[in-house]
């Protein structure tokens, strides 16, 4: 498949250009206009490419627009245009500040990542495409695009290397740096063709060195975890500096104050959604950058650093444990342990964020020291995926928590003053002396100070939170000395009301506490941005994890969850805009998200299908059926008990498997929900769909040329797919899904999806597999390479299997037999029958046959084009003028010629003679044998449907026959207009399109009536077809045992009945007059012998014998109107009573 990619791409060098064509583009398209191949490849080029040109170059125009519109923004600033706005002023506004750096910034971040994703000859080649597309009219910005897009330094390579450079990515080994990171040669000479005001430049500079940006600081009050409180104005600072190089070069001592604020402990960092940069591989060109590094990053340095954050990760386990404990995180306890589990977030997230940037780096010695060596390599990934999990887990259960905190805020807070006034006024009328109990303890004075008490308690307001717990603070305090007094000192009761009067006043006093600043401060520590494209890395190790324990995916749902963080970066400010573009986006961020997830979950149907297998095994190997009747002392023979117990264990482990994912909740992902069922069956569906291509492109493989080996492996296919069928259908009930139903829909798929990939051989503008419409990005059709063995070479399994068919009943190798409705071979074996459409019709099912039958449609049609062309070649002007002369002595047709018999002979020897006719006829003969296959398919189907799905079947041929009698009212009735304009609207066009589907996939159709090519008939057409036809007809001789013509020479000539279907198929292409032209020929000829031997018969025989003639040309005619629907009056003229009862005799 590789390799068949990269000669598609090397047949289009010779017109993909750099920027070299700008020079003398004259010549050039002069080349290609003087080579067809060039000229042809250029137009499938355009047909096939011209909307992606579009959309790059719209890429490109749209990024010098970005820089033009930030330049004339800032220009606009310096003159004053905007009244009280300068650029000073803006960048001491806390949001102008974060938004101007961040649009200068993204202009540079853009820069870098085309680089990154387009080389410059990919961009100049993209670029110079859609310029020749466009033709000599005016691009607008096509100087700055060209700008942008030229590549440097400049290549001196074409496409070739560009293909190669393809080649060696899809084959070679994994890159030794991630494809997220960024290793630019020059990147400040790509931003120096765009720049920006430099003192714009160096006040923002200033701005981020001496300033915090976005607030970040105050979430992490830890010295140590400053450089990642700034991580984002660093990645602006590592961007802006290259607008800046001579900072980087020669400022020694700015460099060496933003070294040790932002890198001097992060050498790898994050500049935008997981792209990371290496500053000891991104700075090394620089001198003063170099200097103020170095001391930083030395192996020593390096381990030391890494020893200090992997000795924290075992500390932080056993403290996620410890929090993550059942029954633990309660409203109470995050409550009252905030700051410890705020503290635990930070030290978690800051030691991920630094293992899993650093593991990264470009440099093998500092990447030892960080990973260490290959034998604790492996053990550190899985306690850094622990810590990545647990850490997960954490921060949803206590965003859950304090989330559902802060939503019942105010009603908590009520709730505590409610049960805090009642506790006082109960201990107000405890002291008043009305209660039986209390009348000893009676004191006015305490009992108007609870009064009074309960009355503050209860003016408490929600909305005034200070001065509220202000007054809490005092209340508690005085019932605190209150509970001094000696009368209250001495009950029991009255101190246990007094203790639970603070508990809710100190309650309130939490709650007030609860913020939404606390959990922004949660949100902001838990961004995992930078790890997008680093997570992919411990994808197998999650996969293992789950192997092991199916609950693993509670954890990773977390995980998800703290992903979505990746979606606040391009959609923040998008959303604060109201731009029209914020579903765009999100929807496709949310998309590459559920990829992710996707790729994750895989492994469940991965491991389901793997116990699959071997239940298939199981019960198509091991276990017996069970008989309708059996004897009770065969009972223990057919128990089979071992089996049947490995049955229910694998049965067993797939319901683990399956309540494992589905215990997943339901959760949004953007603007996508995820749903654990759905993912649960489409990851069935991708491993089902693998499956079934796999034995698809497996068994379909035909090395030799015989009969018997389609029969055998369509046999073996049936077996496979049965049992496949079988265990779906078993193990549906335990994953929830059903099994069936999926089965034949992905089936169905990947033969829609074939079948439409081999017409492309037949195709200009051929369908890519990725955009087709069978293709699914959930659950995609996979690709296999196309068998080179054997003798049915074809790019997949449908082709292999068509092309096996055309090989075994091909015309000059076999015989077709129509009372037997097979094809046989010289010496009588049955090659092609009704037993091996039977094997097809069990193994490939309805779908399988539609999709042979369209196949058969693209040969006939591709054969009729060819013979059209090849017949019109070979009417040159002399040719033309003796058919002109002969069409002249044969008219009228209904006529016998002047010349008798010797009309014919010239012509008929000419094109007898010519061996170019010969390979024509074959032609022909073949495009009759298409038209038998697809009417033995169509037969098959028919059959078929009516048994398995009787009222489908009805219900199409009545909505059929409702149609055309439809149209047909419609196209008569000239005075409806609505009517006629409904006939060819989309409605119509959508219905007709699906009814022919559907009618085709029940052969509900008739191939004899099909029409492959809409063109002009060549001259001649039917006298042409008349010599070609006399000139094969000597060739056969009428059997009157079998019914039909047979060659002579049985092992030479091409079979009889095909080659007539082949000419009926080829004259009702065209308007019905060239058939009865043909037709009438053919009467005119049988006539004209029948008169000759007439004629030359003695006087004194009774009986007239007929020539050879006159028998082949009348069984032609009679098979020709089997197969061709034509008036009987037609038959009658051209074949009168006489010489058919003659001929019979």
């Amino acid at each position: 498949m590789i390799q068949e990619m990269i000669e598609d791409e090397l047949r289009r060098v010779g017109f993909l250009f750099d920027f070299r064509y700008l020079k003398s583009p004259e010549l050039i398209e002069e080349r290609i206009e003087a080579s067809p191949d060039l000229l042809a490849l250029d137009e499938e080029f355009r047909e096939m490419y011209q909307q992606f040109l579009e959309r790059t170059f719209y890429l490109f125009d749209g990024i010098v627009k970005y820089h033009s519109d930030v330049m004339h923004y800032l220009e606009d600033l310096q003159e004053g245009v905007y009244i009280e706005s300068t650029i000073e002023s803006v960048l001491v506004d806390e949001e102008g500040r974060q938004l101007l750096v961040e649009a200068v910034t993204l202009h540079g971040v853009i820069l870098m990542l085309l680089e990154h994703r387009f080389s410059g000859t990919l961009r100049e080649q993209l670029v110079i495409g859609y310029y020749r597309s466009r033709g000599p009219t005016d691009i607008p910005n096509f100087d700055a695009v060209c700008t942008l897009c030229r590549s440097s330094p400049p290549t001196q390579t074409s496409a070739i290397a560009s293909v190669a450079s393809i080649a060696q990515l899809l084959q070679g080994a994994p890159p030794p740096v991630p494809c997220s990171m960024l290793m630019l040669s020059r990147p400040e000479e790509l931003l120096s063709n765009f720049t920006f005001p430099k003192h714009v430049i160096q006040t923002m500079i200033g701005q981020l060195l001496n300033d915090d940006l976005y607030r970040q600081v105050r979430h992490y009050p830890n010295p140590e975890h400053r450089s990642t409180a700034l991580s984002a104005q660093a990645s602006c600072l590592y961007i802006l500096l290259f607008y800046a190089p001579h900072m980087l070069q020669n400022d020694h001592l700015a460099i060496r104050g933003i070294v040790d604020k932002f890198f001097r402990e992060c050498w790898v960092i994050s500049i935008f959604m997981g792209f990371t940069v290496d500053l000891s591989q991104s700075w090394d060109r620089f001198k003063a950058a170099k200097s103020a590094l170095s001391p930083f990053l030395t192996p020593s340095a390096a381990s030391e650093l890494a020893q200090r954050h992997w000795s924290k990760v075992n500390i932080l386990l056993s403290e996620l444990g410890a929090f993550l404990s059942e029954g633990v995180l309660t409203q109470d306890y995050v409550l009252s342990n905030m700051a410890s589990l705020l503290s635990c977030l930070r030290n978690c997230n800051v030691t991920l964020r630094w293992l899993l940037l650093h593991r990264t780096t470009a440099s093998k010695k500092l990447r030892d020291a960080v990973v260490g060596n290959s034998a604790t390599q492996s053990s550190n990934d899985d306690t850094l995926l622990s810590l990545l999990l647990d850490t997960a887990k954490l921060e949803f259960e206590v965003k859950r928590i304090y989330g559902d905190l802060l939503e019942g805020k105010q009603t908590r807070w009520e709730q505590c003053r409610t049960h805090a006034v009642d506790c006082i006024q109960e201990l107000s009328e405890f002291f008043s002396g009305s209660k039986s109990l209390s009348k000893k303890v009676a004191d006015e004075n305490l009992q108007r100070w609870f009064q009074q008490m309960a009355v503050e308690v209860n003016s408490l307001d929600y909305l005034e939170a200070i001065s509220a717990g202000r007054k809490i603070q005092q209340i508690i305090a005085a019932l605190e000395e209150v509970e001094q007094f000696h009368q209250i000192e001495a009950s029991l009761q009255t101190k246990q009301h007094l203790f639970e009067t603070r508990a809710q006043l100190h309650e309130m006093v939490r709650t007030l506490n609860v913020q939404e600043t606390t959990l922004a401060t949660v949100s902001v520590v838990s961004d995992a941005a930078y790890a997008w494209g680093l997570i992919n890395t411990f994808t197998e190790r999650i996969h293992a994890r789950i192997r092991g324990e199916p609950f693993t995916v509670l954890k990773l749902q977390c995980l998800f969850l703290k992903l979505r963080s990746i979606l606040d970066i391009p959609l923040l400010r998008i959303s604060q805009c109201n731009s029209l573009d914020l579903l765009s986006v999100t929807e496709y961020y949310s998309s590459e998200l559920v990829v992710y997830v996707r790729a994750v979950l895989e492994i469940i149907p991965v491991s389901m299908f793997a116990i699959l297998n071997d239940v298939i095994a199981a019960q198509t190997r091991r276990l017996r059926d069970l008989p309708g009747r059996l004897e009770k002392e065969h009972l223990r023979d057919y128990a089979q008990l071992e089996e049947r117990f490995t049955l229910a264990k694998a049965t067993h482990q797939v319901a683990v498997f399956t309540q494992g994912l589905l215990a997943m909740k339901l959760t949004f992902m953007g603007a996508i929900e995820l749903d654990p069922r759905q993912l649960l069956e489409d990851g069935i569906r991708k491993q089902l769909m693998q499956q079934l291509a796999f034995a698809l492109h497996s068994i379909l493989v035909f090395t030799t040329g015989t009969s018997e080996e389609l029969e055998e492996k369509l046999e073996e296919l049936i077996s496979r797919l049965l049992s496949q069928r079988r265990s779906m259908e078993y193990f549906q009930d335990y994953v929830h899904v059903h099994g069936l139903q999926l089965w034949q829909q992905e089936f169905t798929r990947v033969i829609d999806f074939n079948v439409e990939q081999e017409c492309n051989i037949f195709l200009k503008r051929k369908v890519k597999g990725w955009d087709s419409a069978s293709q699914k990005t959930a659950v995609p059709i996979p690709s296999f390479e196309g068998s080179d063995k054997g003798v049915s070479r074809s790019p997949n399994f449908m082709g292999q299997l068509v092309k096996k068919l055309i090989s075994l009943t091909h015309p000059a190798r076999s015989m077709y037999l129509a009372p037997m409705s097979g094809w046989f071979d010289a010496d009588g074996r049955e090659l092609v029958g009704l037993h091996t459409f039977s094997l097809l019709q069990s193994s490939l099912g309805p779908a399988g046959m539609a999709g042979i039958d369209r196949l058969l449609s693209f040969n006939a049609a591709s054969s009729l084009q060819s013979a059209l062309k090849l017949l019109s070649e070979q009417v040159d002007e002399a040719f033309a003028t003796k058919l002109r002369h002969l069409e002249s002595s044969l008219s009228p047709p209904s006529a016998i010629p002047d010349a008798g018999v010797s009309v014919y002979n010239e012509l008929v020897a000419k094109v007898g003679n010519n061996q170019v006719w010969a390979s024509w006829a074959e032609t022909i003969a073949q495009i009759g044998q298409f038209q038998m296959l697809r009417n033995l398919i169509a037969s098959h189907l028919r059959a078929a449907s009516k048994v398995d799905a009787g009222l489908v079947s009805l219900g199409l041929e009545g909505l059929n026959a409702a149609v055309l009698a439809d149209i047909t009212n419609i196209s008569e009735s000239t005075e409806n207009l609505q009517q006629q304009s409904f006939l060819h609207g989309e409605g119509m066009n959508k219905l007709l399109t699906d009814l022919s589907k559907q009618l085709q996939m029940c052969g509900l159709y008739s191939a004899n009536c099909a029409i492959y090519i809409t063109s002009t008939p060549p001259e001649f057409l039917s006298l042409l077809l008349f010599l070609v036809t006399l000139s094969r007809l000597p060739r056969y001789v009428l059997d009157r045992h079998l019914g039909t013509l047979t060659s002579k020479a049985k092992k030479s000539a091409l079979d009889c009945f095909p080659l007539v279907v082949g000419f009926g198929t080829l004259l009702q292409q065209f308007h019905p007059s060239h058939m009865t032209l043909y037709v009438q020929y053919l009467g005119q000829y049988i006539q004209t012998y029948v008169e000759h031997s007439s004629l030359t018969t003695s006087s004194e025989k009774k009986t007239v014998e007929l020539p050879a003639e006159v028998p082949t040309a009348a069984a032609w005619l009679l098979s020709l109107f089997k197969y061709v629907n034509l008036p009987q009056n037609l038959l009658d003229l051209c074949l009168p009573a006489p010489i058919l009862d003659g001929i019979e005799t």
